[in-house]
């Protein structure tokens, strides 16, 4: 038996059918990411090494050139970047775009650990990160004070503990930053003086700051039927204990106190931020690779009321939203494509000349491009201009061949054969031309699965 004769003797089965595709496609749709353009991994890897206390010259020569040298040899690679300033070293590679992502990433993180011995031993470990453009921002809100009674410092603190620590819990959010207002910070003066009258050097001071400032595990120990843990706790607790630290000992002891001065201060402020003219900070949200953004910014919105409501001396004004935009695209492309819908069916209309025939023709449409929604979200795909703009170039080629089958039909109705003879006899004969139609459009089409690059 044909299958276009199975719909036509088993219409509650074909109805059932369709029933399901339709449940299927709304379901997915509420569950596919939306987003303005698909997610796309460009194989770009950065290596960010920090040299505290070095000139631009020093990271350049010690650090930059060194890691250059070594990772330019990596297959692969189109370009390599690199900047060098006060402490810092950055090395951007951007490999070919057939690399994957994963893979380029491995291959720089074992060049830098062969390499590593061969780099001061004063430096931090090199931080080793992938490019994802989906790491910008999608949400930046900034927070002040009402009251004015908070200094920066204190409405960091605030906002770090009562509204960044419960936003990063929220589903899907990758990360939650916050710059502006101040941060503490610990300051050791050297009295190059003192110093040099008791042939004491930097490097010294440091390995003894590094040294004190320690909490050591002691293993456990097993008393009266219970396993304690142990450990040394040598964590600062007060500028006293920073400046009590020995530095030299030979017969008198040298504390830090007498070739220093510890003095508890706050961080170089290099942004300042501000809400209204009041003192704020800036808490910007970065979601999970391939996540709905509307979703996150919905749910992160709902995770701010009961933050707000514990907290009515905060004013928090959302800045920017990425949602917005993702919705308008969206909207706008579905807007597209209904109308094409519409337009599609009046010229179907205009052509066949009965309203009967016109529904029955476009009847399938809406069928087809829910129950598509379900595909889509099978196979990874999300909603975003790209694939709307799929789903209304399709919009003609499923009415094209509904046309053809349904004016066949009605030819055999005409014709006086009975409509259910008719559909089975109209639908054999333009088969193999609806077929060929359908294929000629998938061979034009389907080479571009197969481009290579960002065409790709």
């Amino acid at each position: 038996m044909k299958i276009w004769d199975v719909a036509i003797r088993q219409p509650v089965f074909m109805t059932m059918v369709l029933a399901a595709g339709i449940v299927m496609g709304v379901y997915s749709y509420f569950r596919m990411p939306v987003d303005v353009f698909p997610n796309v991994e460009f194989p770009v890897a950065v290596v960010t090494t920090i040299y505290p206390g070095a000139s631009p010259t020093e990271v350049e020569d010690q650090v930059t050139r060194k890691l250059e040298d070594e990772l330019a040899t990596i297959s692969g690679i189109d370009t390599v970047q690199s900047n060098s300033s006060e402490g810092l070293s950055n090395i951007i590679l951007q490999f070919k775009l057939d690399i994957p992502s994963d893979k380029a990433v491995e291959q720089v993180r074992e060049k830098v650990g062969l390499l590593r011995n061969g780099l001061p031993s004063g430096i931090q470990e090199p931080i080793i990160r992938r490019y994802n453009p989906s790491d910008t921002p999608i949400m930046q809100m900034s927070v002040a004070d009402k009251t004015g009674q908070l200094t920066p410092v204190e409405l960091r603190t605030l906002v770090e503990n009562s509204v960044q620590a419960p936003l990063q819990r929220v589903a899907n959010v990758a990360a939650v930053d916050v710059t502006g207002g101040q941060e503490r910070e610990i300051r050791i003066l050297l009295d190059a003086a003192a110093m040099q009258a008791r042939h004491i050097s930097p490097q010294q001071v440091v390995a003894a700051l590094q040294s004190e400032n320690l909490n050591i595990p002691g293993g456990s120990l097993v008393s009266g039927g219970q396993e304690l843990s142990l450990r040394t706790p040598g964590n600062f607790t007060s500028l006293d204990d920073i400046r009590k630290i020995v530095i030299q000992d030979r017969g008198t002891p040298v504390y830090l106190t007498d070739v220093a001065t510890v003095e508890d201060g706050y961080k170089e402020r290099e942004v300042i931020t501000r809400l209204n003219g009041v003192e704020s900070v800036v808490i910007s949200l970065r979601k999970q690779s391939g996540s709905n953004t509307v979703t996150v910014v919905d749910d992160v919105k709902k995770a701010l009321e009961p933050i707000l409501a514990a907290n009515p001396n905060l004013e928090l004004t959302i800045a920017s939203d990425q949602s917005i935009q993702v919705r308008s695209s969206v909207d706008g492309a579905i807007e597209d494509l209904l109308w094409g819908a519409l337009l599609a069916s009046l010229v179907v209309f205009a052509f066949f000349g009965d309203l009967r025939s016109t529904i029955v023709t476009i009847a399938g449409l809406p069928v087809i491009m829910i129950s598509t929604l379900f595909f889509m979200n099978l196979m990874g795909i999300g909603l975003n201009n790209i694939s709307l703009l799929a789903l209304a170039l399709v919009v003609g080629l499923v009415i094209d061949d509904a046309i053809v089958v349904r004016e066949n039909i009605l030819r055999w109705v005409h014709m006086g054969t009975p409509p259910r003879e008719a559909a089975s006899i109209g639908t054999a004969e333009v088969f193999l031309p609806v077929l060929a139609t359908t294929a000629t459009v998938m061979a034009v089409f389907l080479p571009v699965a197969f481009a290579e690059g960002i065409i790709g």
